[in-house]
């Protein structure tokens, strides 16, 4: 008898729970978790749209079997402490430039890489917290140079919309 009652409970419980509709999910939310989301980031003077790498897969992954970008289009490679950076283009299918750049915002320097290059491309500086790949002549067609500076705060607010703490990134 009392099994009767917890099952006459239950099922009460249950059907009750069914004439219910689930809350929305907030698509935009759930997008924006993605490496695939590409967020806006001002570059020296000219707007860019960064993928942000976060996770040592997706850095590891990074740009491999793209074959194109669209104009402004490329991927942030973020670190927890600076140090000497070391990129190479195995499976790149395109040229790519690349900004190394310091902690705060300000673009060391800037080198291109040959799509399938298997040699390390090295940092001179052994400061860099984050990197910039673009499709290779974009940062000399914006106008962008050694010097310029990356809007943080736009990196910032891309670091927290997938989900990562920012400050441990950037300061």
């Amino acid at each position: 008898m009392k099994m009767f009652r917890i099952l006459s409970i239950l099922l009460v419980l249950a059907i009750s729970g069914c004439d219910r509709e689930a809350p929305p999910v907030n698509v935009a939310s759930a997008t924006e978790a993605g490496l695939e989301v590409p967020f806006p980031v001002r570059v020296g003077r000219s707007d860019a749209k960064l993928k942000v790498a976060v996770t040592e897969l997706e850095k590891s992954r990074g740009l491999m079997g793209v074959a194109q970008l669209s104009d402004g289009e490329g991927m942030a490679f973020m670190y927890a402490a600076p140090q000497r950076m070391n990129f190479w283009m195995k499976d790149t299918l395109i040229n790519l430039d690349i900004a190394f750049v310091r902690g705060d915002g300000t673009i060391d320097e800037i080198r291109t890489m040959e799509a399938g290059d298997t040699r390390d491309t090295y940092s001179r500086s052994d400061q860099v917290s984050f990197t910039i790949e673009m499709s290779a002549g974009w940062f000399a067609r914006s106008g962008v140079k050694s010097g310029d500076k990356v809007n943080l705060s736009d990196l910032k607010k891309a670091l927290s919309a997938r989900g990562f703490i920012s400050d441990r990134y950037l300061k």
